[in-house]
């Protein structure tokens, strides 16, 4: 899809992946509707003509106004960047419901809220793009991570379903899994810590513009998964392939926080 001319509203836009967006879509020529809960960061994000709404996209009157402000604005929405989403690093067998509930709600329900909100204007013209910011946690369950992946399983599984729901309206749908982004994500989520192993793989990381690079290259291609970075390809093919030893290596590393 052409980047250049779109109207692309972004959620999670102050920091990380979604303010690197901003600046890589914006650089080709986007036109930027960009939403963060954090006033301050985002007022710094996006060039003059960017429209920046400051809210909460787990509550339906931000997300409604969000949309209508952008189509009054611009006029139209051509993709929509579902980037917001946060952490949670306690196991499932004892993390709080309350924690549970809000993961899901950012993770998995904001992303679909903001979808049925903004498919109607693509269907007048028969075009559009959603993209949903998945994670490899999303193909690969980590125990670490369980719940994470879990919302990140469903929002790939709410991707494949769109594209087959939608394909025959002109509107696509793209799932992005990147694998570790070098952002302070981990100090944000809601809950636990990830393992020492974990905590300490910076070094492994990418950074968030070549994540954005990734994403913004799979739009321009019509790709229908972007894993970045690509190595993690293998990862997920051992996975299907060697489940067990897989699964094995996964509950090593993560064994040191559940033992007494």
């Amino acid at each position: 899809m052409r980047i250049q001319g779109s109207v692309v509203l972004i959620t999670g836009a102050s920091q990380g992946i979604g303010a690197a967006c901003a600046r890589v879509f914006g650089g080709r020529g986007a036109r930027l509707s960009l939403i963060a809960r954090n006033a301050e960061k985002l007022r710094v994000v996006g060039g003059p003509d960017a429209l920046r709404t400051a809210g909460d996209i787990t509550l339906d009157e931000t997300r409604r106004n969000l949309v209508a402000r952008t189509v009054e604005k611009f006029g139209d929405i051509d993709i929509l960047i579902n980037n917001a989403g946060m952490g949670l690093y306690s196991p499932a067998w004892n993390a709080p419901l309350d924690d549970v509930r809000r993961l899901f709600e950012l993770n998995f329900f904001a992303p679909l809220a903001l979808t049925q909100l903004v498919v109607p204007y693509m269907q007048e013209r028969r075009c559009g793009l959603i993209v949903n910011i998945s994670s490899i946690a999303g193909k690969v369950t980590l125990p670490w991570f369980t719940l994470y992946s879990v919302s990140k399983f469903a929002l790939g599984s709410l991707t494949e379903g769109l594209r087959m729901e939608l394909k025959p309206n002109g509107i696509f749908a793209m799932t992005v899994c990147p694998g570790y982004v070098n952002t302070d994500f981990q100090s944000h989520a809601l809950g636990g810590r990830p393992p020492e192993t974990i905590a300490q793989g910076r070094q492994f990381a990418i950074t968030a513009e070549e994540c954005a690079e990734a994403i913004a290259g799979g739009v321009e291609r019509n790709a229908r998964t972007v894993l970045t970075p690509r190595i993690g390809w293998i990862f997920v093919a051992l996975s299907r392939l060697f489940p067990g030893i897989v699964e094995s290596r996964l509950a090593a590393i993560n064994r040191p926080r559940v033992s007494p």
